[in-house]
């Protein structure tokens, strides 16, 4: 009996951590670094750390590595194998035990709304809700969640279709330019502006490029087709500054003078009312039929802290689109 437990012992002294074997069958299942970064909400040198740390402990290669793509040698094909389910048990387990916790909400959003959106408005509802701990995870691939991440709410254009969430739309998209002042001032002091001069100054871009789950795009293209007229012989290609997929630096960017962006109403209004940016025509682009969703896990619907976050959310986006509803723009759309 002795020597069994000793035996047991030694083997749980000599196991990979569990932070590595997690990453590994991530990468795994996935047969990206990348892409299991992504899932895990970590970098991906940590992911290369974790499972070049796993590989010098086990004194084995566990991927071979051709380029970018990677994939599985026979021993790493038995790790899997035999750490899969182990894993799996073990994140159904904590699961369980994590949704013991009544107080907690998972909430599941992109970077670019955690950042501009929701960073902005977490305050009040926590002063609103004291008892109401949230966990927040930013990620752009909200399609390949699975059940290392199962949040009770995602907030997206693009829902996933798993039968356990259930989709209600929160608000539509509203699009317009804006730049900052000193930029207004430099460029459009005292001219009576149409929709399409914009396009003879310096604009910012987001570019379609690194773009994960793209639902639409709308860029300077499609406000000049929107607002040209004739042939277009006579319409100017826009100014092209600086393009990127980084939809935060853009507006940091436009903040800093460098140009005009067009703006997520949802996203720039708030520095629109702080004066860090402004319009400089009142025309913008509405799309009635796109929208941000809001996506409940069954699970959380019945939990009185997921009825006072929706019933807050509902209000925080009632409140933002009614201010834009109010301000008597001239749209097209």
């Amino acid at each position: 009996m002795l020597k069994k437990q000793l035996f047991a012992d030694r083997l749980l002294a000599q196991m990979p951590s569990l932070r590595a074997l997690r990453c590994f069958v991530t990468a795994a299942r996935y047969e990206s670094f990348t892409q299991a970064a992504e899932v895990l909400c970590v970098t991906q040198a940590a992911i290369s750390r974790q499972i070049k740390e796993l590989e010098d402990s086990l004194d084995v290669p566990l991927f071979e590595r051709t380029g970018r793509h990677i994939a599985l040698t026979d021993a790493g094909r038995i790790l899997y194998n035999a750490s899969y389910l182990s894993i799996m048990n073990i994140a159904e387990a904590a699961e369980a035990v994590r949704r013991t916790d009544r107080q907690a909400l998972t909430i599941c959003v992109s970077h670019t709304f955690s950042a501009l959106w929701l960073s902005s408005r977490l305050p009040s509802f926590r002063e609103q809700y004291p008892e109401i701990r949230l966990h927040v995870m930013a990620t752009e691939h909200f399609m390949e969640l699975d059940e290392l991440m199962e949040p009770d709410i995602i907030i997206t254009k693009n829902p996933p279709r798993e039968p356990e969430y259930e989709v209600e739309p929160l608000f539509h998209d509203v699009v317009y330019p804006v730049c900052s002042p000193a930029f207004h001032e430099r460029h459009f002091r005292g001219k009576r502006l149409k929709p399409l001069d914009l396009l003879t100054q310096p604009t910012l871009n987001l570019s379609l490029l690194g773009r994960a789950q793209i639902c639409e795009h709308v860029d300077w293209r499609v406000w000049r087709n929107w607002f040209q007229q004739g042939d277009g012989t006579d319409i100017p290609a826009e100014n092209r500054h600086l393009e990127s997929n980084d939809y935060r630096l853009l507006v940091a960017q436009a903040e800093a003078g460098e140009g005009t962006l067009l703006g997520w109403h949802h996203l720039v209004h708030q520095q629109i009312e702080q004066g860090r940016l402004m319009r400089p025509v009142p025309d913008a682009l509405v799309f009635k039929d796109r929208h941000h969703y809001l996506i409940t896990h069954r699970k959380a619907r019945p939990r009185t802290e997921y009825l006072q976050f929706r019933n807050w959310l509902a209000e925080e986006a009632g409140v933002m689109m009614q201010g834009w509803l109010d301000a008597g723009i001239t749209v097209a759309g």
